[in-house]
């Protein structure tokens, strides 16, 4: 009897401190107060630690509405927070469609979206916080910031819960939520506004995750920052930034976002029209600016976001804009580069083999391919932006403008010459990956890389499982977003519309890309463990890409278009550059009031001539020197 009642008491202690194992976790964060999370379970075996909706700077309302956030006496509570449940959502800027890559992906992991309830407030700088629950390494578990995919203006911003990478890694993934469209980035081209909050908001999580992360068994010496999409380029901003984020982060991830394209970062004057519309839609008065600001300022949260004009909002050049904030881009991010102001960390950076595809190929395009009078049209239109972006569009010559055109179509034409609609829009669609996504990878990777580890992939898988890729033709690649089916795991666990089973071999490239991108975070080296995968560095004498296919090789010369790199990175930006100057000495020309000034403009007129003779015989060299070499 006596040993049944020890028993029964052993049995009683055991299931008291199983149950106590599944209490709630809780951290105390000085200074802000205790928060309890939460389990998340995917199988009874499988949970990792939650902890949602922590304030980490304080709410951008009312007077902190279009300012830098503010992250002294940060909101504090009396007893425990509850951390189960997201804090509200950022307003995004009203749109009446989604860009289709983001419609078809939106649709596609819908089950598996972070609690998207639709809730939105502007007080919505809050961070989630996913941790392992395992034992946890000497030194803390390496943590990965990921700022999530949307668009500067949050058309259809989305945030994958990061169980399966959380859970088989071992790594803590935070997940920030910053300012978007007006709130995060509207600038009055002084210091009323001089925009980029979204920006500053990141640095302040950065900041708040560098003093705390630790209280949830971080690591704050190994924070990796990761961004897809606007995200990576705002992770390429933060390689630029100064002081903003000096020493808050070891390595960077950028996915699909190109920081040096000129399109990424605006010059603020080009957002002065949209500053009278926002004063018209709201009966403000324009001037003074802090008039306008003051205005805006009383306008309710929900009612700005939903009634603003459809304007572009996004990063600009803050440089001389205040007196009171450091800017955070001080100059384009191209020039900063080339100024040695890239700041020194490891790097990973790739992107898909067709980012743009199911934005370009629309309409009978999806199904027929282009027409070459379309084809040459498409690629006038994409230049005649580039001039507009580079403020030349009011003083380039009509000429000059065809010499412009005459390289890009030197390029890119198809030889021997083709009317094959199937052909003209396969080039048309390298054409765009390669000026936004290709060109700018490798830029910012040759930089990077004589000075930090840098590792670069394409993407050019696609899943085996055909419900995956519904409404994606059979002869696209891998468009903008899909990859991200692989970095968070989503065949593990995404249940699919008509209730499909993922193919295993999906499962397989999941674990292969989770563990290769969770060993850069943890080791540098994206196959430390885990993976029979060659990635070699990327160097300016070996600039390697790794492809990621059902082979998982490096690339070769044969792969990898650096011919074109070669074009976008180097010769097109001097043809363009010559092209003005010629423009500004014809005008010269012109307006000449006597036959010295006559006689010189005709000279620089001539030297323009054959500066560019020089220019496209070096291209068609360069072109010649890269058949050869293949």
């Amino acid at each position: 009897m006596r040993n049944n009642r020890l028993l029964l008491l052993l049995l009683t202690y055991a299931i008291f401190q199983g149950c106590r194992a599944r209490d709630p976790p809780t951290v105390d964060i000085p200074d802000q107060g205790k928060v309890m999370g939460m389990y998340v379970k995917m199988f009874r075996t499988q949970r990792v630690l939650a902890y949602m909706g922590i304030p980490y700077a304080q709410a951008p309302t009312n007077e902190k509405r279009f300012s830098p956030p503010v992250v002294d006496n940060l909101p504090s509570w009396e007893g425990t927070k509850n951390a189960s449940t997201m804090g509200p959502q950022c307003w995004p800027s009203p749109r009446d469609t989604h860009r289709r890559h983001n419609q078809l992906f939106l649709e596609l992991i819908k089950p598996a979206m972070a609690d998207e309830g639709g809730n939105y407030d502007e007080d919505c700088l809050f961070l989630n916080i996913y941790v392992p629950d395992a034992t946890m390494p000497m030194e803390g578990y390496s943590v990965l910031v990921w700022f999530p995919t949307a668009d500067f203006d949050g058309d259809t911003p989305f945030m994958l819960n990061p169980f399966q990478m959380v859970f088989k890694q071992k790594v803590i993934v935070v997940i920030v939520q910053y300012r978007i469209g007006i709130f995060g980035f509207f600038t009055t081209m002084d210091g009323e506004a001089p925009g980029n909050f979204g920006l500053m908001d990141q640095s302040a999580a950065l900041l708040w995750i560098k003093r705390n992360i630790k209280l949830f068994n971080g690591n704050e010496e190994s924070v990796t920052v990761v961004g897809h999409g606007t995200g990576g380029v705002c992770v390429g901003l933060h390689l630029t930034s100064g002081e903003w984020t000096q020493d808050m982060f070891h390595k960077a991830i950028i996915m699909s976002g190109s920081v040096l394209m000129d399109s990424m970062v605006k010059s603020p004057k080009m957002y002065a029209p949209a500053l009278d519309e926002m004063a018209t839609a709201f009966g403000c008065f324009r001037r003074p600016t802090s008039s306008l600001i003051d205005c805006l300022r009383r306008v309710g949260g929900q009612i700005l976001a939903e009634n603003s004009p459809p304007i572009d909002w996004g990063p600009v050049v803050d440089q001389g804009l205040s007196n009171t904030t450091t800017p955070f881009i001080p100059d384009y991010p191209m020039m900063l580069v080339h100024q040695g102001k890239l700041r020194k960390v490891p790097l990973l950076i790739g992107h898909t083999d067709m980012e743009e595809g199911l934005e370009l190929a629309v309409g009978d395009m999806l199904e027929h391919g282009i027409g070459a009078e379309m084809f040459d049209t498409l690629l006038g239109d994409a230049v005649m932006m580039d001039l507009t972006l580079m403020d030349f569009n009011d003083t380039m010559c009509g000429g000059n403008m065809e010499i412009i055109m005459d390289a890009v179509q030197f390029q890119y034409k198809p030889y021997p010459p083709t009317t094959d609609p199937m052909m003209l829009r396969k080039r048309y669609i390298e054409f765009a990956t390669e000026r936004k996504y290709l060109a700018p990878t490798i830029e910012l990777a040759m930089h990077m890389s004589q000075q930090a580890e840098t590792y670069v992939y394409r993407f050019d898988i696609k899943p085996r499982t055909e419900a995956a890729l519904k409404d994606i033709p059979m002869w696209m690649g891998v468009p903008h977003n899909f990859d991200l089916l692989f970095l968070w795991g989503l065949p593990y666990w995404l249940m699919l519309a008509d209730k499909t089973q993922w193919d295993n071999a999906d499962k397989r490239v999941t674990d292969i890309v989770m563990t290769m991108w969770a060993n850069f975070a943890k080791f540098t080296n994206p196959t430390q463990v885990g993976v029979y995968i060659k990635w070699d560095t990327f160097t300016h004498e070996e600039p390697g890409v790794l492809i990621i296919d059902r082979y998982f090789n490096m690339s070769d010369h044969t792969t990898t278009g650096f011919h074109a790199v070669k074009f976008w990175n180097h010769y097109y930006p001097s043809v363009i550059t010559f092209a003005a100057q010629c423009c500004n000495s014809t005008a010269f020309s012109d307006g000449a009031a006597d036959s010295y000034h006559n006689m010189l403009s005709r000279s620089l007129m001539i030297s323009c001539l054959v500066a560019n003779f020089i220019l496209l015989q070096s291209f068609i060299y360069m072109q010649i020197q890269y058949f050869f070499q293949t």
